[in-house]
């Protein structure tokens, strides 16, 4: 409440200088406006140049993205890829070895299934999970972006955890990444990820989270009743 009533006073104030200088008496006494007509007239006219210049610019954008769009990221593109992993925890450093392998269903929209291995560097921990992703790419030409999540069940092992037991966790994968044409229908990609765990095992000061990864994929092309259309 305290907060609203310094707003609601700040803005009265400003609305009171503001009327008071608009209407500021020059020498002879008459009311003279601190910005004349003549002045804001031009300023109108440099703000609707500039919004007229911003919207031609972010038209030129669009239709750059769809003349040049790559048809990898049309519905019934399917693709497989892989890649490597490192990050860092209380000191230690993990290795993540993962693959996917995913389907367009909507433009730039994908989905589909992954298989991580982690490993602790110098540690005999290491754990092996599978989930299913998602992924969007807004920018789909030769320097792509994409955004994607993941769900995720895993199993660790470790010499701390007896041969009959069974550490099991589920994670949620959070990420953002480049992805750059190289060949005719492979792609290089360099992206960061953010995981969230359900449980962290303290026995081998696991607390993963953020990973550095980078990997290919390999497009095969629209899938249809007649077999797979390459991808251009």
């Amino acid at each position: 409440m305290m907060k609203k009533l310094l707003t609601t006073a700040t803005l009265l104030m400003g609305l009171t200088v503001g009327g008071l200088a608009q209407n500021k008496s020059d020498s002879t006494g008459n009311g003279k406006p601190l910005i004349d007509e003549q002045t804001k007239q031009n300023v109108r006219q440099k703000a609707a140049q500039t919004s007229e210049k911003l919207d031609e610019e972010i038209d030129k954008s669009l239709n750059y993205q769809q003349a040049n769009q790559l048809s990898w990221f049309e519905p019934g593109n399917l693709f497989v890829g892989g890649g490597i992993g490192m990050g860092a925890t209380n000191g230690q450093v993990y290795l993540d070895f993962n693959s996917r392998i995913g389907y367009f269903f909507q433009p730039g929209f994908a989905a589909g299934l992954r298989y991580d291995y982690d490993r602790l560097v110098g540690n005999k921990y290491h754990a092996r999970q599978v989930g299913a992703f998602a992924r969007y790419y807004p920018f789909r030409t030769r320097i792509s972006s994409f955004v994607g999540a993941s769900l995720n069940s895993g199993r660790e092992f470790s010499e701390n955890v007896p041969a009959d037991a069974k550490y099991k966790y589920t994670s949620v994968g959070l990420e953002i990444g480049v992805m750059a044409w190289i060949l005719h229908r492979l792609g290089a990609e360099l992206s960061y990820e953010s995981s969230f765990y359900n449980k962290i095992d303290p026995t081998v000061s696991r607390g993963k989270g953020g990973r550095l990864k980078v990997g290919v994929n390999y497009y095969f092309g629209q899938v249809g009743k007649r077999g797979v259309k390459l991808a251009k």
